[in-house]
């Protein structure tokens, strides 16, 4: 990061025998971009296409996913009244389904994100709303994180809240005192210039309870959210299983206010979880296996095809031994992974330990369904 806002960063196509370095884009693009700080790497940024000759192809969006699992990611600014079309462009030619979205439009009093959804001609594509709901985070897990909470205070004999649970209770409440919920809004966006072709369904969840400078989500409405956009993701490609993501899944597209903060929790969380899912798959197949033989067998030789991602190159090595192993910090390689691809993924402490707390929360959830 710090190369790639130094004085040596360098435009333009690189050449073949030029040393490998870390560009940024965007930087002369100021009517496009939200933040005069927040750019996307070259490398993995999203370019718009069918830009004719001359065209700006420039969106502050990129491709981000883990070596270690299917799930696909566009991370971006909350889109700027300047670049509604271009953000509208990138959802219909990625085919995205689903939006996650992690500000409210504003936050003490500054805009955050602008009003991307209403109903209207974007270019050559038209968004038509179809509904808006709330739908509940689940209280349930909440008040079960709450108890432990409570019950290891109390035997560490703490007799003040401290600040880090002020913290807590205020992540678990709306600023009117509600439960927390996501806002589900469903739209069809239909392409002008392809008349016959079908129109979409595309579902934004918005989780507003989540401020950039405050106290961070809580560790139940992160997960909470998480499901909520497996179940958009399932239903929209037919999917039954909440297993892990199959290879060449529709991308998310995720974004908070700059696209790299908050967006980077949920994609690191989302993806950590679905790597252990792949872990219990494997471990699952490893003793089907051990049992249809009647012996322990041994299947480090086994070679697995290797997983290939955008930025792929030969030297990098084989993921898949991460799977027959407990040992490996998931979240610190996921994050390592978002942070070559797009600037500040998981921009803070805070953030950081909220991966952990989510990650710890959803295996903990998952010992009464294994028992």
């Amino acid at each position: 990061m710090q190369e790639a806002l130094s004085g040596n960063v360098t435009y333009g196509s690189p050449r073949p025998d030029a040393p490998k370095s870390v560009q940024i884009a965007g930087i002369e693009k100021g009517s496009k971009n939200r933040y005069n700080n927040i750019w996307p790497y070259e490398h993995s940024r999203v370019k718009l296409e069918g830009v004719s000759g001359g065209g700006c192809d420039y969106i502050n969006a990129n491709h981000v996913r883990s070596n270690r699992s299917n799930k696909r990611y566009i991370a971006t600014q909350g889109p700027i009244p300047a670049t509604f079309p271009d953000f509208w462009s990138v959802v219909w030619q990625q085919d995205v389904r689903c939006i996650v979205m992690l500000t409210a439009e504003t936050e003490g009093g500054q805009v955050k994100a602008h009003n991307y959804w209403e109903k209207g001609q974007y270019g050559y594509l038209r968004l038509e709303p179809l509904s808006e709901k709330r739908a509940s985070l689940e209280p349930s897990r909440i008040h079960r994180y709450r108890e432990r909470n409570s019950l290891d205070r109390r035997r560490s004999a703490v007799t003040s809240p401290s600040p880090t649970r002020q913290e807590q209770e205020q992540a678990t409440q709306s600023p009117k005192g509600e439960q927390p919920y996501v806002i589900v809004r469903r739209f069809m966006l239909s392409n002008q210039q392809r008349p016959f072709e079908p129109v979409r369904e595309i579902t934004q969840l918005q989780y507003s309870h989540w401020p950039d400078f405050g106290a961070p989500a809580h560790p139940a409405h992160l997960l909470g959210l998480v499901e909520q956009c497996d179940a958009v993701v399932r239903s929209a490609s037919g999917a039954s299983s909440a297993g892990p993501d199959p290879p060449n899944a529709r991308p998310v597209l995720v974004h908070c206010s700059a696209g790299c903060g908050r967006t980077g929790t949920f994609c690191t969380v989302d993806s950590v979880i679905d790597m252990m899912r792949r872990q219990r798959q494997t471990q699952r197949e490893k003793s089907d296996r051990s049992a249809r033989a009647g012996t322990p067998m041994d299947i480090d030789g086994e070679t697995k095809p290797k997983e290939k991602s955008f930025f792929d190159s030969d030297n990098i090595p084989d993921y898949n031994y991460w799977q027959q192993r407990e040992d490996i910090d998931l979240i610190e390689k996921t994050v390592e992974d978002f942070r070559l691809q797009r600037l500040s993924m998981v921009q803070s402490l805070r953030q950081f330990v909220l991966c952990y707390e989510s990650v710890l929360e959803w295996l903990a959830e998952q010992k009464p369904r294994s028992a």
